[in-house]
């Protein structure tokens, strides 16, 4: 994997880490989503209660996850965000 990729999903990894602690509602009913504005630069921003729209590249954070089998809680899943990275970096 290249650097930038790596850097793209680890920085989206954290961002969606973080916007399940700091949502107002536990993560099993967060229905916000999020919008990658410039995946070069590793830049997203929380765009509210939308769904999915991959054409303006917003992404529902709920779809970004999966339940972890020990904890029971939602975590970032590393393999979505990495399969999302291949729409923005052709190799």
């Amino acid at each position: 994997m290249k650097e930038y990729v790596k850097d793209f999903v680890d920085a989206l990894e954290q961002f969606v880490r973080c916007e399940l602690v700091s949502g107002s509602e536990p993560a099993d009913y967060n229905s916000d989503s999020v919008q990658v504005v410039d995946a070069r630069n590793a830049l997203f921003r929380n765009v509210g209660k939308l769904g999915t729209d991959e054409e303006h590249d917003i992404y529902a954070i709920r779809s970004l996850c999966r339940i972890d089998e020990a904890t029971m809680d939602i975590v970032p899943d590393r393999g979505r965000i990495e399969s999302l990275a291949r729409n923005y970096f052709q190799e």
